[in-house]
């Protein structure tokens, strides 16, 4: 039914109707409460993009990633894309930004500056949570939503959390190295030197799940900028020296430094390798049995969805049933890589 079928069946004016759907204040409680009912009778559903030329109003979104991995992010902006080519019937913008990993500070920046350029809505991804915090709130403040994507900041006041649980991707990490380990023997993880909140959560899940298997040792913790700078000398010369070694847990972006030196040692499919993301590169390494398995978050999903929840809100003013929404864990072998790999051509295909 039309909102003049609902007005005429209810002996009302087809604006009073409206101004229920739209939640207006200006409208008698009785007379609300008959309009939503009629509405729920008819299942009506709201045609969004007449709204959106009724109400004359078109909608700016930017969405902020960092730089680093690129093909990760390749992933997050074909989701963007794919939101955006669905709502442009609507009215909506969306522009992609991309900082700099090596500096927090221009992202931090970029986000001033965006508060002030007319956008109505912002998602980000957040090079350095803590250095976010308070502009955050500032932009909420301000009546200007924020969907926070891929690594969350709980304090902050955002509308909600697009992203990965860290905690049970460092313990499927682990449950995969276990069991390709045959529960016994000795593992290096591999982090970052600075405090960045998803690998310390990976890491800590990680060393939980081990609690499970006695027969399993931390040998060492080594630690890497973001850059992953000296990752394959390190790993190779730890592996020269220490045969004992027979699993290594990659908790942030040096999956290929790490296989690489792992083939120059000579013992691929001797030491088990289980790190995260996945690309052309890291697949080459998994047929090379150099990468035991990769976990995957849903980069394409963390883009789409970011937008498609900032639309709604702009448009119902409903926040989400749920300040966060999780993205599935999905472990990757090579076996079934491929398939994946194929999955982002054809979104990057129809999308980008």
């Amino acid at each position: 039914m039309t909102t003049s079928e609902i007005a005429k069946k209810l002996g009302i004016s087809r604006g009073t109707v409206s101004r229920v759907i739209n939640n207006h204040p200006n409208v008698k409680e009785e007379t609300r409460k008959r309009v939503l009912e009629a509405l729920k009778a008819c299942n009506y559903i709201p045609n969004e993009a007449a709204r959106s030329l009724v109400m004359k109003r078109d909608f700016r979104i930017a969405v902020v990633v960092f730089s680093e991995p690129k093909f990760f992010w390749k992933q997050v902006e074909c989701g963007v894309n794919s939101a955006h080519n669905e709502l442009k019937s609507q009215g909506v913008k969306v522009e992609y930004f991309v900082t700099d990993i090596l500096n927090p500070d221009e992202q931090l920046e970029l986000l001033k500056d965006l508060s002030k350029r007319g956008f109505d809505a912002i998602a980000v991804a957040p090079n350095n949570p803590l250095l976010l915090v308070e502009q955050i709130d500032a932009i909420s403040a301000s009546n200007i939503p924020v969907v926070i994507i891929n690594v969350d900041i709980p304090t902050a006041n955002r509308l909600c959390y697009v992203g990965c649980n860290y905690m049970h991707s460092g313990s499927l990490a682990c449950e995969i190295l276990a069991k390709c380990m045959n529960y016994k023997g000795n593992v290096v993880i591999l982090t970052l030197q600075e405090q960045v909140i998803a690998i310390e959560q990976r890491v800590t899940g990680f060393r939980h799940e081990l609690s499970n298997y006695g027969g399993i040792h931390i040998d060492q913790v080594c630690r890497f900028n973001r850059l992953a700078e000296g990752v394959y000398d390190e790993v190779y010369s730890i592996l020269k020296n220490n045969p004992e070694i027979n699993g290594i847990y990659v908790s942030f972006g040096a999956l290929e430094q790490t296989a690489q030196a792992v083939i120059d040692a000579n013992l691929v499919n001797k030491v088990k390798v289980v790190g995260y993301d996945l690309s052309e590169t890291i697949y080459d390494y998994m047929k090379k049995g150099a990468i035991t398995a990769t976990i995957c978050h849903e980069p394409f999903n963390q883009g789409y969805f970011a937008v498609k929840i900032l639309h709604n809100y702009l448009r119902s003013g409903k926040k989400p049933n749920s300040t966060i929404m999780y993205t599935k864990l999905e472990a990757i072998f090579a076996t079934n890589a491929s398939y994946y790999l194929n999955e982002h051509k054809h979104l990057e295909l129809f999308h980008l």
